[in-house]
């Protein structure tokens, strides 16, 4: 995607956004602060078009952060301050990724080095970018993309849990942006509302559209005719639908409830559901998509682990906190603010989520596991500890997915990899239980 137009040089608050680029992405890769918290705050003060080159320049500089740092390599003695270095990955980005002009990406990088008092480095950024511009794109050709872009922590354990040749996928997938996938209220009417969106029908039923624009300003977002939904984040609420058969009606609690899209989707489809988060801030958020589309549900600010409700309930999905290592594609400040250390922490919380998510249901309730993570650490070896339920395979193929996606134990593991000529797909892993008795 070029942004020749989309930020002009010359404009007067070009430097502006390059400094706001700076500051998003020093904090990511310097002080572990996620570009999405801070991105409000840091863009306030631009247009829309230039908070839009801002966000395009940083995930961009994200994904393809190893082979811009072996191309500066080449072309510097010795590393440069680490504010003069983000400011050259920041432009070298714009040189070889984003078809920017290369003066115009090498004088706005010159301005941005002074305006952060590095003046006397003003002629290394100069020399290093032209040297980028005039040999960076025949280096890039010679990279291998996917293993230099990928943390080595990521990258070791999916060679470990998938083999090198789809660990090399699953990181080729992470190169490209996702598409804006939308879940619909009614997802049995999809032709009217996919050709007003410019929209293609997935065979899950979720719309995917690859075109820009303005979420909220898409036809049949204030009228609260779908959400914002990646197709495989659709799956954990579909697979526990099919699995209830008749689902009207039928008593559902969804744990770890927000963003709120499974509870919109159980609600939607007749259920009587009981939205369960630890952060009333985040049930806000539930609340106001429930409010836009027109649904209704019961929030209920809670630790689930601690949370007794009145009564058991006919079927639970549990979408546990997880390292979200399956969103990279969304999120590719992840591998950068993660490590294997903040993924180990996370299977005691999702086995004593899991054992409570049991203690709720009714026997021969059903019970749906998932996470959007990679990591067999948090899908299959949990749910291989489970007590007191039984695993019941997730008829894939009748959801629309791929037999492919499901493992030997009949649950799904969805890739970024997968419908790689579709867009892609977020990593999830998705089980279905029952409960015994």
């Amino acid at each position: 995607m070029s942004q020749r137009h989309a930020d002009r040089h010359d404009r007067p608050d070009a430097l502006s956004s390059r400094a706001a680029a700076l500051a998003l992405l020093s904090g990511a890769v310097r002080d572990g602060q996620a570009v999405d918290a801070r991105f409000g705050s840091i863009t306030a003060t631009l247009e829309a078009r230039d908070r839009a080159f801002v966000r395009h320049l940083v995930a961009t500089t994200l994904r393809r952060l190893g082979q811009i740092d072996a191309v500066i390599k080449a072309f510097v003695s010795r590393p440069p301050p680490d504010p003069v270095m983000d400011v050259l990955r920041l432009g070298a980005a714009q040189i070889l990724f984003l078809e920017t002009a290369p003066h115009a990406a090498v004088d706005t990088a010159v301005g941005l080095v002074k305006r952060i008092r590095q003046p006397r480095l003003s002629g290394l950024v100069n020399a290093v970018l032209r040297k980028v511009a005039a040999q960076g794109p025949a280096m890039i050709t010679e990279q291998f993309a996917a293993r230099l872009n990928t943390p080595g922590w990521l990258w070791d354990g999916w060679v470990k849990a998938y083999g090198e040749k789809t660990a090399a996928k699953i990181a080729a997938a992470h190169l490209s942006e996702a598409p804006l996938d939308l879940t619909l209220k009614n997802p049995t009417s999809p032709d009217d509302l996919a050709a007003k969106l410019a929209a293609e029908i997935l065979p899950t039923g979720s719309l995917r559209r690859t075109a820009g624009g303005v979420v909220q300003d898409l036809p049949g977002f204030t009228d609260g005719m779908w959400w914002v939904q990646d197709t495989a984040a659709a799956l954990p609420a579909l697979a526990l639908l099919h699995a209830l058969g008749d689902a009207a009606e039928k008593s559902v609690a969804d744990l770890c409830a927000a963003p709120g899209g499974k509870t919109l989707q159980l609600a939607a489809a007749g259920c009587a559901v009981t939205a369960v988060d630890v952060m009333s801030d985040r049930l806000k958020r539930v609340e106001e998509n429930l409010a836009r589309t027109h649904l209704t549900a019961t929030l209920v600010t809670a630790d689930v682990t601690q949370w007794v409700p009145d009564t058991l309930f006919d079927a639970v999905l549990l979408d546990a906190p997880c390292s979200a290592t399956g969103t990279l594609r969304r999120h590719p400040d992840l591998g950068y603010l993660k490590t294997r250390k903040d993924v180990d922490r996370f299977p005691k919380l999702q086995r004593d989520l899991l054992a409570r998510a049991v203690t709720l249901l009714k026997p021969g309730g059903v019970l749906v596991y998932s996470v959007c993570s990679l990591e067999p650490s948090e899908g299959p070896d949990i749910v291989a500890d489970a007590k007191g339920v039984t695993r019941t395979p997730v008829d894939i193929e009748a959801l629309g997915g791929d037999s492919a996606w499901r493992d030997d134990d009949g649950a799904i593991r969805t890739l970024p990899c997968h419908w790689s000529d579709r867009g892609g797909l977020d990593g999830f892993y998705i089980a279905c239980l029952r409960k015994d008795g």
